[in-house]
């Protein structure tokens, strides 16, 4: 069951109506940490923190024109999309050496349209494509800084 109801006593009611129903998971939109806490000890099995998690989002977006979405897969893990950028047009993955720079991995390239999920490390990258890019936080906000 998702529960997403914005009201703080219907939303931690419901979800405890429905733990105690025997719904075998619950996932619940929470308001901030405080609320997400309290989820958390009547039993919810997802907390999701929608406003949080998008600022988040709209944040990376905005402080980079290079970057196309950002995205916490989990407490160490994030997916960036970025656009190609001009010192990286020309060149291919191995060139551009982003592993070893910063150990973080392309996992996709859209190109024309196209996305190619796990690239040949052969092609060539050009302006105006994008790459989608998985690494743990710290690496990518590394790779950030540069884009």
């Amino acid at each position: 069951a998702v529960v997403a109801i914005g009201d703080l006593e219907a939303n931690m009611l419901t979800t405890l109506l429905l733990k105690e129903m025997g719904v075998p998971v619950v996932v619940v939109k929470a308001i901030n940490a405080v609320h997400g806490k309290m989820l958390s000890k009547i039993g919810a099995d997802k907390i999701v923190f929608s406003e949080r998690d998008m600022g988040q989002r709209v944040a990376h977006n905005l402080i980079s024109n290079s970057i196309v979405d950002y995205i916490e897969l989990s407490d160490t893990i994030s997916l960036m999309s970025i656009t190609v950028p001009p010192s990286l047009a020309g060149k291919n993955l191995i060139q551009s050496n982003l592993r070893n720079r910063y150990n973080v991995n392309v996992v996709a390239i859209k190109h024309a349209g196209k996305t190619q999920v796990n690239p040949d490390p052969k092609i060539i990258l050009n302006l105006g494509d994008e790459m989608i890019i998985i690494g743990e936080h710290n690496n990518i906000k590394a790779l950030e800084e540069v884009v």
